[in-house]
């Protein structure tokens, strides 16, 4: 992805300590009020297209508001029903479908990759014969991160003979996994590509497309209806969204979603590229919080625990995780972010107070950034214990 989503990803756990301990009053009509001009005020501060919020609390939305246009120098206003591309909040998902393959002994966590992709098993550089499908997931594989421009444009070049994106994540497989790891196995390297690579395994043992895998094991059973891939709407009508970059005179104009520039390439999906409005995308977090009390719809508790348990440092398998001290055992934060340089996602499940926060803006640049930041501090200040 481009080199904003790398920055907004790794710093996870930037707000961690203002999460901890925050306890919620009843909602009322001033918190959606509350939302509404905080998302008005960071519009204007930051210079953002557009942006939304949604608040959920006790498995209730408390707050939701939109504010600003779909397209910069258009009417069309945003509505808490568009959809957002969420970037790297994408892990998250593909992480959640590959666990219920691992249920249903498809594959497993501790498969070695020379075992799960027993044809490349010769053509692997050495070291990468026994990193595992967990490896993978948790960023300690080895692989490089796939974030700047020379990566990108190798990416191309490993992709582009071949038209069927199936076959495209294979050759990604293939071509990575023979070269030499950029850094040391068992520890933390943030990597787009490990996500890729397991979906890349999760195809070949299902014979279906990691969009198809997404659809049947994640969106179906939720009931995320608006939800896709790529950029989203239509290039003809301004009915979505578009995801905005800066032109020569550092100017915000709208990518459109006809664009081959509006997203990363197709095969880079598992990464990085659903699109989702946020009620649906709340569907997913509120499982993700449902799975941490043992009652999630779509894995058993042991298998959530384990998407949520930090490999190295405070990364999990597609999440930012932290807990309490360890006698206690109890998970106080998931959390992540993602961009591919033209929005900006960021998720925040907090499941000791069963809080969600979700917010998104259609740009992705560093005044975004500081927006995200913004909004956050403020619904983390109106959201205080009880004194």
């Amino acid at each position: 992805m481009h080199g904003s989503q790398s920055k907004t990803s790794l710093i996870i756990l930037a707000a961690l300590v203002f999460w901890l301990g925050t306890k919620v009053a009843h909602a009322d009509d001033a918190l959606q009020d509350f939302l509404a001009e905080t998302l008005t005020a960071a519009s204007g501060k930051y210079n953002l297209p557009a942006v939304a919020a949604v608040i959920q609390i006790g498995g209730e939305v408390v707050a939701e508001a939109a504010h600003g246009v779909r397209a910069r120098d258009r009417q069309e206003a945003v509505t808490v029903d568009d959809r957002w591309h969420i970037g790297s909040n994408t892990k998250a998902l593909t992480a959640t479908m590959i666990a219920r393959l691992v249920e249903q002994e498809i594959i497993r966590f501790e498969d070695s990759l020379a075992e799960l992709l027993p044809t490349l098993a010769n053509e692997m550089d050495p070291a990468y014969r026994s990193i595992t499908l967990m490896q993978l997931l948790a960023n300690t594989a080895g692989l490089p991160a796939l974030t700047d421009g020379e990566e990108l444009s190798q990416f191309e070049t490993v992709i582009k003979s071949n038209p069927d994106v199936v076959a495209q994540r294979k050759a990604i497989a293939r071509y990575y996994l023979s070269e030499p790891p950029t850094s040391v196995a068992g520890s933390f390297a943030y990597s787009n590509l490990g996500f890729i690579i397991a979906a890349s395994i999760a195809e070949t043992r299902t014979n279906k497309s990691w969009e198809k895998l997404i659809s049947e094991y994640v969106f179906h059973p939720l009931g995320i209806n608006n939800a896709g891939f790529g950029a989203p709407g239509s290039a003809k009508i301004v009915n979505q969204p578009r995801g905005h970059r800066k032109n020569w005179w550092g100017r915000l104009k709208p990518v459109e979603p006809d664009d081959e520039h509006s997203d990363n390439f197709q095969a880079f999906g598992p990464a990085g590229t659903i699109n989702i409005s946020l009620k649906d995308w709340m569907r997913f977090a509120q499982d993700q919080l449902d799975g941490v009390h043992g009652r999630g719809k779509l894995l058993d508790a042991t298998t959530y625990r384990k998407l949520h348990t930090p490999v190295t440092g405070n990364y999990a398998l597609g999440w930012g995780a932290a807990y309490q001290p360890e006698e206690s055992g109890t998970l106080l934060l998931l959390t992540h972010s993602g961009s591919n340089g033209y929005w900006l996602a960021e998720i925040r499940i907090m499941p000791k107070r069963d809080i969600i926060v979700l917010s998104a803006i259609n740009s992705g640049d560093a005044e975004a950034d500081e927006a995200i930041k913004y909004i956050r501090r403020r619904i983390v200040e109106r959201l205080k214990p009880y004194e």
